[in-house]
């Protein structure tokens, strides 16, 4: 599935066929198309993939498998209120899933993306705090 999400990320907001991926990465369409099927791929073909995507959703999973979660680094730039609104926002969704699902009426995947939002979102707030005396550029 986050392969396949990633390939459609990437025809929608890159216009990047599984052709042209293939061609990017040094593979074969149908060597892709395998490894998407399949879902699976070369540990070191990954984050090409993930570069040539734009998308996160394959080392997404392969952290949340491992218990882990990504989290974007983020320069260092001065929080606005609006950083803080979307974070309030994410933590009452999180919090609010939690106790659908204690309830019966959510199920355990839509709770664990919600709190796995919500556990990012905090992560990136706290890296961006500890980083504001030391902003970088934003070059992307």
């Amino acid at each position: 599935m986050a392969f396949e999400m990633d390939k459609s990320y990437a025809l929608k907001h890159r216009r990047l066929s599984i052709e042209r991926l293939a061609e990017l990465m040094g593979a074969t369409p149908a060597t892709l198309y395998k490894w998407i099927e399949a879902e699976t791929m070369p540990a070191k073909a990954v984050l090409a993939w993930q570069h040539l995507t734009g998308a996160q959703n394959v080392v997404r999973y392969l952290a949340a498998a491992e218990g882990a979660v990504v989290v974007v680094i983020p320069t260092g730039r001065a929080t606005t209120a609006e950083d803080v609104h979307v974070l309030q926002a994410t933590l009452h969704g999180a919090t609010g899933a939690l106790l659908d699902y204690m309830a019966g009426h959510m199920d355990r995947e839509s709770t664990l993306g919600k709190l796995g939002m919500g556990l990012e979102s905090l992560a990136w707030h706290r890296e961006n705090v500890r980083k504001a005396d030391q902003p970088e550029l934003d070059l992307g």
